[in-house]
């Protein structure tokens, strides 16, 4: 007997005090989405300083929701550096029901549909771009961004004049190219972000995004000095070197490539949530996001320390396999750093793919910043730590949005995977599974999986060989679990063939990163399948998650995989849960 498992809890608060309300009303009114594990700790901040932080709104999944006086902001930012070591550990909205959608875990469908299979194959141009990195290039970006102005801060004139320095800087980079363009992305603020595109030559409509946050703060006082030399000054030069290296080769990116400096991160994630909303608005493809803030002060024993939390687990293993590819005897190690605390969660909350390295662990790194001592004399008078960020972005750069420098063949590209043609199946009325019938570089499911049983859009249910293993039918859809697509695809990017190393990329809803497990099956044969596992993986979070794992191609000229979506329960090919989905995924090899 199936024991219906319960939703999340939602747990509606009162309102805030009477005379905090009284006090709140008669400025602007900001919303803000926090992690319920920061609420205490902030809290206790706000009453030391004599302020009371109202009660959320609305509690769900781990995240809460607070209406806040816009002017207190920049004290919440200091609580969570404080108390968390977070910066700035939660997301500003305009509205209340942007601050909803966040916490209801709201998804750019289409874009999230199209994630790439992520591969390396691209380097003589990456590394054409990595020898032209220079440490003195990343050192007089920071230098100028720290001592040019006091401050940077988002609603003052200083920080606008350093977002239109930078966008000087970066139209010098960019020089006659037609098909580079710097602009900036005004906000209701003082302080524009600035973007820089380099327009894909052949999958133009697929985005990349390099970024970091241009503005400082200085946690005691609104008006004290700021430098931000490593908070954030560091990132921005770190992907301004890799945008001058990238032109400085000719580089011409398959997939359009947008470098960002984002203004008001400090006081809840303003700029890069203003933007990656509008473009999930927009219905944007953002393939991958790489996140740069603090590169400069070496305060671990590893070079990198890994994000775990708001990203995404494919594009990390990815971005670590970057860093032993092109890097090589530099470590790593995974970090956890809490709901909001930098850009990459904006943009993991729209829906899209980021990933986010790390100058150090969360208590080893610079205890200078938010104060008037982050500057480039306390990091030694040297950007030497950020250089190893500047290739990194370079390597991320050249192997996410693929294309080539001068003289060098660009790699086979496709919206599927790591190259070459990949097949859209189509439903086999034989076998009753999605089913690509010629060979190419892999095979996609499309949307034919999307949903479970009869939850959602998903058609021919249930869609595995022969109609053997049926789906669970208890929950809703996109609440509780559910395979949505299914894709393998050759590494190097050529026609599938027995012997060839394949990447399966699963899309699943996920209700739960502890509770529910994907089990991935193989089989040679899909007209007689005999199922082997491949691994059983847990989703790094709720909602839409993308998971990914590779293996060998047997003999066999009609193969298939498997995915067994389950809550709780054991490694199967067919289990029988009554949230568990199941769904097949049948290809030819040649």
């Amino acid at each position: 007997m199936a024991i219906k498992k319960f939703g999340p809890v939602v747990a509606l608060l009162a309102c805030a005090a009477p005379t905090f309300a009284e006090a709140a009303s008669q400025e602007k009114q900001v919303w803000i989405t926090i992690g319920t594990d920061a609420l205490e700790p902030a809290r206790a901040s706000f009453k030391e300083k004599g302020l009371a932080l109202p009660a959320p709104a609305l509690e769900k999944g781990g995240v809460a929701v607070l209406r806040v006086p816009q002017s207190q902001l920049e004290k919440l930012s200091e609580a969570m550096h404080d108390k968390l070591n977070r910066c700035a550990g939660f997301i500003a909205h305009d509205t209340e029901e942007q601050a909803l959608a966040a916490v209801e875990g709201s998804t750019a469908p289409q874009s999230l549909a199209s994630l790439v299979s992520y591969n390396i194959n691209n380097g003589p141009s990456v590394n054409a771009m990595l020898g032209g990195v220079q440490e003195l290039n990343i050192r007089n970006t920071i230098n100028s961004l720290s001592t040019n102005w006091t401050t940077r801060r988002y609603n003052v004139q200083s920080g606008a004049d350093a977002a239109n320095w930078l966008k000087t800087q970066w139209t010098t980079i960019a020089g006659s190219r037609t098909d580079v363009s710097v602009a900036l992305f005004t906000h209701t603020w003082t302080q524009p972000s600035v973007i820089a595109t380099i327009t894909g030559t052949t999958h133009p409509n697929e985005v990349v995004v390099i970024g970091g946050h241009l503005d400082s703060i200085n946690g005691s006082s609104s008006t004290g000095a700021a430098p931000g030399a490593d908070d954030d000054a560091s990132g921005v030069a770190s992907l301004t070197e890799a945008f001058r290296v990238a032109i400085a080769n000719g580089y011409k990116p398959a997939r359009t490539v947008k470098f960002m400096a984002y203004a008001g991160e400090e006081v809840g994630l303003y700029g890069s949530n203003a933007i990656a909303t509008s473009f999930k608005n927009a219905g944007t493809n953002v393939v991958g996001v790489l996140q740069l803030d603090m590169t400069n002060y070496k305060g671990s024993s590893y070079d990198f320390g890994m994000v775990t939390d708001n990203t995404n687990a494919s594009l990390n293993s990815f971005t670590t396999s970057l860093i032993s590819t092109y890097q090589p005897g530099l470590t790593w190690t995974n970090i956890t750093c809490g709901y909001g605390c930098s850009d990459h969660a904006s943009w993991n909350s729209a829906g899209y793919p980021a990933t986010m390295p790390f100058e150090a662990t969360m208590t080893t790194d610079n205890p200078q910043i938010h104060t008037s001592g982050d500057t480039l004399t306390y990091m030694g008078g040297t950007a030497a730590n950020s250089v190893k960020f500047a290739k990194l972005a370079v390597s991320f750069l050249g192997e996410v949005a693929k294309g080539a420098t001068t003289g060098n063949t660009p790699p086979p590209v496709d919206s599927g995977g790591g190259g070459g043609t990949i097949p859209t199946a189509t439903f086999d009325a034989t076998l009753k599974a999605p089913k690509c019938a010629t060979a190419g570089a892999g095979c996609d499911s499309g949307t034919l999986l999307n949903g479970r049983g009869g939850l959602g859009p998903e058609v021919n249910k249930p869609n595995t060989i022969n109609a053997t293993c049926v789906d669970g039918a208890s929950g809703t859809y996109h609440s509780d679990e559910s395979n949505d697509r299914l894709k393998v695809a050759t590494l190097d990017g050529t026609t599938m063939a027995a012997g060839k190393q394949v990447q399966v990329t699963a899309t699943v809803w996920a209700y739960s990163s502890t509770a529910d497990t994907l089990d991935l099956y193989r089989a040679p044969n899909a007209s007689s399948p005999v199922w082997t596992l491949i691994g059983s993986y847990k989703p790094s979070g709720s909602g839409v998650q993308t998971i990914t794992a590779t293996y060998t191609l047997p003999t066999g000229t009609t193969q298939a995989i498997r995915a067994n979506f389950r809550y709780n329960g054991t490694a199967s090919s067919c289990s029988t849960g009554a949230y568990d989905d199941h769904d097949d995924l049948i290809f030819t090899v040649q």
